[in-house]
């Protein structure tokens, strides 16, 4: 599965439980604690972040980026999707936005 794919999945589940929960996202909230600890954190903070948007070491390495990758497209991606976290309920649903497959390999 792409890390877009991934994304999409996330933001899938955040608006089914803002559905089923009566508005409620245990998903959000959770996400948004990782954003907030993947901004004032360093780098434990962000790769552990990122961690469930990747499903190998190519994908964290892409996501953190240890990759070598330093396009600048893909900075401005990687710091969407860990801001787009910080939205809760009010606007994850959204997580995927100006993130598109730029993140993809």
């Amino acid at each position: 599965m792409a890390i877009s794919d991934k994304i999409k999945a996330m933001s899938d589940k955040i608006k089914q439980e803002i559905q089923t929960g009566g508005g409620v996202s245990p998903t959000a909230r959770d996400l948004q604690k990782a954003a907030m600890k993947a901004m004032n954190g360093g780098v434990e903070g962000w790769v552990a972040y990122m961690k469930p948007f990747s499903s190998n070491a190519a994908e964290l390495a892409r996501l953190v980026p240890t990759d070598g990758d330093a396009d600048p497209e893909r900075q401005i991606a990687r710091a969407y999707l860990v801001s787009n976290g910080m939205c809760t309920e009010t606007s994850t649903g959204g997580l995927g936005d100006n993130v598109d497959k730029k993140l993809d390999i």
